[in-house]
């Protein structure tokens, strides 16, 4: 999806090389609010971009790397017309999307995690997820204009 041919009006690609430390989500945040200074994100899009980007890239390192330091991800944006493709690469095993709890069952209600590739695929279009050896990305659109 980043660097698609699809994509008719490229103006910019991002990225962003992330070791698997838990800090790493500071970088991402000031990653995604230069890109969103630069690029003229609609405040109002401004923080479910944030979110579906930092719960991205938290799933992989956490989840995907399992904050193995010999492990990277990977965060690259690409901004094509109105709208921001997100691609977030870890070196894991992956997982199957379909088996995770729903957050919304009451039993998981109260629980502290779980909710991030739940979160993504209600604010964010097109989540797409892809398994190889050598890890997984999961790639999605969102809009960033109103």
């Amino acid at each position: 999806m980043v660097n698609s041919p699809d994509c008719k009006v490229m103006n910019k690609t991002y990225e962003l090389k992330l070791k698997s430390h838990i800090g790493e989500v500071r970088r991402v945040e000031r990653f995604v609010k230069k890109m969103a200074a630069e690029q003229g994100f609609a405040e109002s899009r401004l923080h479910d971009i944030m979110l579906v980007i930092t719960e991205a890239t938290n799933n992989a390192i956490l989840h995907g790397n399992k904050l193995d330091g010999s492990k990277l991800a990977w965060l690259r944006c690409q901004i094509c017309g109105d709208e921001l493709r997100v691609e977030v690469q870890d070196e894991g095993e992956g997982f199957d999307p379909t088996t995770l709890p729903n957050p919304l069952d009451e039993e998981n209600l109260l629980k502290p995690s779980g909710r991030g590739v739940f979160l993504i695929k209600q604010l964010a279009e097109d989540v797409r997820y892809e398994f190889s050896d050598k890890g997984t990305i999961v790639r999605f659109r969102i809009r960033f204009k109103t």
